[in-house]
């Protein structure tokens, strides 16, 4: 296969030579290698070239502490925009999947910052208590540049979610679709989302040329904005239901805990294992339910535990009669192979065929069955939903994929 960087050739009186590439993984070099080389070298990032806004970020520091986790590297510009990037030197793509989920993670925590929250979570990892670092950091670059107007747009851009988020390593290969997967996890943010591979090359005196290549970005998107339930302060897409079958948001039966819950979807998340490493996980959309886009907004995948009817289940919805109709019943007309395939493989589930439902303007397939709520539960349901979660995507995602694609 032919290499997609430009080769870079070395010219001297002597002639010129091709530069070999070289791994940037491996001979001390890592993801803290990277993250150190960027904040040594900002103007490496290509900010300007992603949106002119974003031009000459200042690095800030490195492992900026949030809710989320510690960013890995965070940057600012004298026009107070914020620039956030996470270094991946990786070859396996679910480590692809988990970074970019992980830096949007990070950018919706910071939505839920101030000024002041941000300044002392800098101040904090520079050891600078008591000072604007933030500002001070970027003023050293800028000598004339106005404090109060720094502030203002810095509060600002926190507020409406707009950052640069940079994804860089090498061994990227995202494609258009799976960007677009990820994407849909995360309202409310107004944000530029970029992968930047970095190539190595090797000079004849033992030195390191890095390349930066920008390899995707979005353009701004804007979101819907996250409703907040009146329930516990859990937060939920208000475009969706929250549950699944029950309408409710929150269980009125007794012993019922929110924490408990939240316990359960976190580890739902971390056990719940996919063939196909570009799935995104379901992620907690309430106390009842998890839920991942399947390819496209039109399509997602509902995991829930409805206390209010005692079942708990997988769904499989497609919307709107243009496309979610339509994709149901071609996958209806592939049933008996669709089913042959589940069983052979996940020989203890069924699939239930729901058929169009006009109320909720989609058609849905699912996987569930009945179930006690007791001390036992937890264990019970975890295992139940991640193999039942993980059954739908291996039979349905590939054929998903083929018809999205125009295939027969």
């Amino acid at each position: 296969m032919a290499d997609a960087y430009p080769r870079l050739v070395l010219q001297d009186d002597d002639g010129g030579q091709v530069l070999p590439a070289v791994s940037l993984v491996g001979t001390g070099r890592n993801e803290a290698w990277l993250r150190d080389f960027l904040l040594q070298h900002p103007s490496a990032l290509p900010a300007g070239e992603i949106d002119p806004a974003f031009d000459q970020p200042v690095a800030i520091c490195s492992e900026l502490r949030t809710p989320a986790g510690p960013a890995d590297a965070f940057f600012a510009n004298r026009h107070g925009q914020l620039i956030l990037v996470e270094c991946k030197l990786w070859r396996n793509p679910q480590a692809r999947r988990e970074v970019v989920g992980q830096i949007l993670d990070y950018a919706k925590e910071l939505t839920r910052w101030g000024y002041g929250e941000l300044q002392a979570a800098v101040s904090q990892r520079l050891g600078t208590g008591g000072q604007n670092s933030l500002f001070r950091q970027v003023a050293e670059r800028h000598p004339d540049l106005e404090e109060a107007r720094f502030v203002d747009a810095v509060s600002s851009n926190l507020q409406k979610g707009r950052f640069l988020l940079l994804v860089a390593g090498d061994g990227i290969h995202p494609t258009a679709r799976a960007m677009s997967e990820y994407l849909q996890e995360h309202a409310a943010l107004r944000f530029t989302l970029a992968m930047v591979e970095m190539k190595g090359y090797a000079l004849p005196d033992g030195r390191l040329l890095v390349q930066p290549r920008l390899l995707m970005r979005t353009e701004e998107v804007e979101r819907t904005v996250f409703r907040a339930l009146e329930a516990a302060g859990v937060q939920g897409d208000a475009s969706q239901p929250v549950a699944e079958d029950n309408g409710s948001v929150l269980d009125a039966e007794e012993g019922f805990s929110y924490e408990a819950d939240k316990a359960f979807w976190t580890a739902f998340e971390d056990r719940v294992k996919f063939d196909d490493p570009d799935q995104q996980i379901p992620r907690r959309k309430g106390p009842s339910s998890a839920r991942a886009n399947v390819l496209t907004p039109d399509v997602w995948l509902n995991v829930y535990r409805s206390r209010g009817d005692g079942t708990i289940g997988v769904v499989l919805r497609l919307r709107g009669k243009a496309t979610g109709l339509q994709l149901y019943e071609r996958l209806a007309a592939d049933a008996d192979a669709i089913e042959a395939e589940l069983h052979e493989r996940y020989g203890n589930l069924s699939l239930n065929w729901r058929g169009w439902q006009e109320d909720r303007n989609t058609a849905a397939v699912s996987i569930q069955r009945e179930e006690r709520f007791d001390a036992g539960s937890t264990e019970r349901h975890l295992a139940y939903l991640t193999e039942a979660a993980s059954a739908m995507i291996a039979v349905f995602r590939p054929r998903l994929r083929v018809l999205l694609d125009g295939g027969a």
